[in-house]
């Protein structure tokens, strides 16, 4: 009877192998998962800042169809009645389409959508919702906008929706420009290109 046996140097490559396996899967950590908390109760911050970016630029004939591209930030933020006790920022974005790039048009009361993103990220974002917004002058004579408008509604989805879905949350953001000067700007050649937000505050509740 003959016996076959296998070359030792064969043997040493499956063993060393093994080995190996055995050692990357024993060493490899898992990776914990961040925990993605929804807020209860309600939050605000006392300073907005940020900026609309008109394209094309807003002009005082108009004629074009434009895009507005929102993006604030908020700070100065304080929980209220909530499961989270600590909010150090969030950032805020909302694009707006319109008919025309007019000036004028502006001032066009339409739905608004905010998308909130909280620092820090464990916190689930909120989803603000008006139904209509309504122009406004701040306490430095810039003109802004308040949200809701009297008579529109507001609604929250994801954090911070309060005990009936943020119907009573409020905004307000103001311009360091007076009606006067946004004017000037539109009537320009470059038309209105954009309007620093410098004031304002968000209330979800």
């Amino acid at each position: 009877m003959s016996v076959t046996c296998r070359p030792r140097s064969a043997l040493l490559l499956v063993v060393g192998l093994m080995a190996v396996l055995a050692t990357g899967c024993s060493s490899s950590p898992s990776t914990p998962r961040s925990t993605v908390t929804v807020a209860t109760g309600g939050v605000r911050c006392n300073s907005i800042t940020g900026s609309l970016t008109f394209s094309p630029s807003l002009t005082i004939k108009g004629g074009t169809a434009e895009s507005t591209s929102i993006t604030v930030n908020a700070a100065g933020c304080v929980t209220s009645g909530s499961n989270v006790s600590r909010i150090t920022g969030g950032v805020g974005t909302v694009t707006l389409n319109s008919a025309s790039n007019s000036c004028a048009s502006l001032l066009n009361s339409r739905p608004l959508i905010i998308d909130i993103t909280w620092t820090p990220a464990t916190v689930h974002q909120s989803v603000l919702t008006f139904s209509g917004y309504g122009g406004a002058t701040g306490p430095s004579g810039g003109e802004g906008f308040t949200l809701p408008k009297p008579g529109a509604t507001a609604k929250v989805t994801g954090s911070f929706a309060g005990a009936d879905h943020g119907a009573g949350s409020t905004a307000t953001a103001f311009s360091g420009q007076t009606t006067a000067q946004l004017l000037t700007a539109c009537e320009s050649s470059a038309g209105l290109t954009s309007i620093a937000v410098t004031s304002g505050s968000v209330t979800l509740k």
